[in-house]
């Protein structure tokens, strides 16, 4: 059984739209600092973690989640329906752990 996953263990890399941010013109600052990063865990569920101005995040020190499963985003799952917003580290976490205990 692999160890719980925390947000320390979310690799952040450039949110693909900040790539396109050159030919945004209007939106170029707003997308600069757009983040995402993906865990899958062993019981097929996982999270994509986003971060910016122009997602659920303040673009400082909160962060949008979103449930996935088999590598899709889901909204039917025992913790929610819906995109969860402005989470700080420590939410993100909380979540996490709570997606990897789903069916057990």
């Amino acid at each position: 059984m692999e160890s719980i996953k925390t947000f320390k263990d979310l690799e952040f890399e450039m949110h693909p739209i900040s790539l396109n941010a050159k030919s945004l013109k209007d939106t170029k600052e707003m997308v600069a600092n757009s983040k995402h990063a993906v865990i899958e865990f062993e019981n097929s569920y996982g999270v994509s973690v986003l971060f910016g101005d122009i997602f659920y995040s303040n673009g400082i020190d909160t962060y949008e989640v979103v449930i996935m499963k088999d590598k899709h985003v889901c909204f039917d799952t025992p913790l929610t329906d819906t995109v969860l917003a402005y989470k700080n580290e420590n939410e993100v976490t909380e979540i996490m752990r709570k997606v990897q205990e789903f069916n057990k």
